[in-house]
């Protein structure tokens, strides 16, 4: 492992100082948010109608000047907008929230407490907005503050009883740790397209496998809060830098289905077909198992014939003049520099193609094939992986991919691969081990989610006076 103290200057990233209310959803989810989480409140049943009368009393006024009305919905309907605010509201945070000689992180922490009164966070959004906080160096821990009166809770409005129990905590000083955010600026660095970049990079992935629904609604939880950000000027000294991280959530949109799109069409029919030829499949290489192979595939008919209707001929020449084989294979970490498409005239070509097999005469659906450009690079992961490169690896490669994976590359795309060479520039892939977006960044604060602090332990260690001096600890434990 890497030493964390040595990479966190340039990544451990507070883009947003936060707090939030210390319901789990930012209200309840039939969307009465300030009865649900009143402190001190009796739990004996009470008859429907006083609860109604209760419930009739309590007008948006008395919910605090920030709340959001309950006709409003959610606030992550389609076209959703805020409600307007009040003249003396605008000018408060203007002159006394937002303003820029207030330091960024009481800013930011008050956003984030307007922002939760503003939104009704239910389900997995809680979760999502809390991971994204967590990544960005926000204390995200239950029960930041407890101990607080419940007397004295039940005289605020809801607005106000969330600020005060919020837990969503930026500390300053040493009481954060070394988990969380702690102002010193030689460690941490405010970054909001990086923290975003790395959500959705590594934190996404467990948090939703990717499916389509709960991926669109991290994404949609992380560019609400960008966008609320951006509405209310909240630090316009990073004000370019909201937008980029908001770019980055639209590239999340994009590019995660074209990776898993990619799951099911490689390794392609030509990889496949080439490495059957001049070298071993393995079967339990990344995306291999789901690729389906069509009836009738032959890989040496499948490999000739697409080299055949390349429209750069050195190949084809090279193949009628030398015996293939394999002259290389090596494993490389690689960026896709470009992606070259077919052009039309190797598309009509492709489908004027009738492959012969020993069956007879089949139209084996073979699709047009065109080149990506790799350039070499390093995917960080948290572990020290040995920088010893094949040489080749260094040089850009060309490898040859059908039409429908050429359209889910995206310059900027990383792969972890095994490649094969067998001379004339013909190269092509043996193995996937990963591939990874064009956003892909990796925060040392990943590697913090399971940290605990050391701390001294006075009890003697064993010797030869007392050699299961370790094992009475356990016991007494």
């Amino acid at each position: 492992m890497t030493d964390l103290n040595a990479t966190v200057d340039e990544s451990l990233i507070p883009i947003f100082s936060s707090s939030s209310c210390t319901d789990d959803g930012g209200g309840a989810e039939d969307g009465d948010e300030d009865e649900a989480g009143e402190a001190g409140q009796s739990s004996t049943p009470q008859p429907i109608s006083a609860l109604k009368r209760k419930n009739k009393s309590k007008g948006t006024a008395a919910r605090g000047p920030t709340a959001l009305p309950r006709n409003r919905g959610n606030g992550f309907e389609e076209y959703y907008a805020d409600p307007p605010m009040t003249p003396a509201e605008a000018v408060e945070e203007k002159q006394e929230i937002y303003h820029p000689d207030i330091p960024f992180e009481k800013r930011m922490q008050s956003c984030i407490q307007r922002y939760r009164s503003r939104r009704r966070l239910q389900h997995n959004r809680v979760y999502f907005f809390d991971e994204y906080l967590f990544l960005g160096g926000v204390d995200t821990s239950q029960g930041a503050y407890t101990g607080l009166d419940p007397k004295e809770l039940k005289q605020l409005t809801a607005a106000q009883r969330k600020e005060a129990t919020s837990r969503h905590v930026i500390h300053e000083g040493s009481s954060a740790g070394d988990r969380f955010y702690d102002g010193d600026a030689t460690k941490w660095t405010v970054d909001f397209s990086s923290v975003v970049a790395g959500f959705f990079s590594t934190t996404i992935i467990p948090l939703t496998g990717l499916q389509s629904g709960p991926l669109e609604e991290a994404i949609d939880v992380v560019e609400n809060f960008l966008r609320y950000i951006l509405h209310h000027e909240v630090c316009p000294e990073y004000e370019e830098d909201v937008k980029g991280a908001m770019k980055i959530c639209q590239a999340a949109r994009e590019e995660w289905p074209m990776l898993n799109a990619l799951q099911t069409a490689l390794p392609g029919l030509f990889n496949l077909a080439a490495t059957e030829l001049f070298s071993t499949p393995d079967a339990s290489d990344w995306a291999f198992h789901l690729f389906k192979v069509h009836d009738g595939f032959e890989a040496k008919p499948v490999f000739y014939s697409c080299i055949a209707m390349l429209e750069d001929t050195t190949p084809f020449e090279y193949l009628s003049e030398h015996r293939a084989t394999l002259r290389e294979q090596y494993e490389c970490t690689v960026e896709v520099a470009t992606v070259t498409p077919p052009s039309e005239g190797t598309i009509q070509r492709f489908n004027c193609l009738q492959v012969m097999t020993k069956e007879g005469t089949q139209n084996l659906p073979l699709a047009p094939i065109g080149t990506v450009t790799l350039r070499h690079a390093v995917i960080e992961d948290g572990w020290v992986h040995p920088d010893t490169p094949h040489p080749l690896a260094t040089k850009d490669i060309e490898l040859y991919f059908e039409q429908n994976i050429l359209e889910n590359f995206r310059p900027g795309m990383k792969m972890a691969l095994e490649i094969g060479e067998i001379g004339g520039g013909i190269a092509f892939v043996k193995s996937i081990r990963n591939i990874v977006p064009s956003f892909y960044t990796f925060l040392p604060q990943e590697l913090m989610r399971g940290f605990k602090p050391p701390r001294e332990n006075d009890r003697p260690a064993p010797s030869i006076h007392n050699p299961t001096a370790e094992d009475n600890q356990a016991v007494e434990d």
